[in-house]
C-alpha cells in the first residue's frame, strides 16, 4: 500500500484480518484490545474490566509485559479512543497501533498494530507517505468524535 495506494492494495489490507483489526463506534474497549492481540500474538496483552463503585462503574484495566495500566473510561463515545490511546500507552515501546487514515469516514475504522522498529523501518523507506497513510493518533483529536485533519 505505501509502494502504491490503489484501491486494490488498500481493500488487500483492510482484508487482511491478520494484519490489520477494526473498531466500531460502539465497540466495548475490552474488544479492542483482544482484537489487538489477536493481530500481534503476543501472548501476554489483555484486558479486564472491573466494576466500580463510582462513575462510570466500571474500570478498564489493559496488561502487556508485567504491565498493567487504567484507561480512564468515561462511558460515553470518546472511550473507543481513549482505549485506543492507552493501548498504545502499554504496548510502547515495543509496539504502535496507527489508524489507517483511508478508513476514515466510516463508523468503522481500521488500525495497524506493527513493532515499534517496523515503523521506524517503514517510515526511513517511505517517508512522508507512512504518516499520510498511517496516523500516529494522540489524546486528541478524538478518531471517534473530533474532526479529523483530513
Amino acid at each position: 500500500m505505501l509502494e502504491s495506494a490503489s484501491k486494490e492494495t488498500i481493500r488487500a489490507l483492510f482484508d487482511d484480518d491478520a494484519t490489520v483489526f477494526w473498531v466500531d463506534w460502539r465497540e466495548g474497549e475490552a474488544d479492542i484490545v483482544r482484537y489487538c492481540e489477536t493481530v500481534l500474538r503476543t501472548g501476554s496483552l489483555t484486558a479486564e474490566q472491573v466494576r466500580t463503585a463510582t462513575p462510570p462503574g466500571t474500570d478498564l484495566f489493559i496488561s502487556y509485559s508485567g504491565k498493567r495500566i487504567r484507561a480512564p473510561l468515561i462511558n460515553g463515545p470518546e472511550d473507543r479512543h481513549i482505549a485506543l490511546c492507552a493501548l498504545n500507552q502499554v504496548l510502547a515501546p515495543d509496539y504502535e497501533v496507527r489508524f489507517c487514515v483511508p478508513s476514515n469516514g466510516s463508523d468503522t475504522l481500521a488500525f495497524l498494530p506493527l513493532p515499534s522498529a517496523k515503523w521506524a523501518e517503514l517510515e526511513q523507506r517511505y517517508g512522508a507517505a507512512v504518516s499520510r497513510l498511517f496516523y500516529r493518533f494522540a489524546e486528541r483529536p478524538n478518531l471517534f468524535t473530533d474532526p479529523l485533519p483530513f
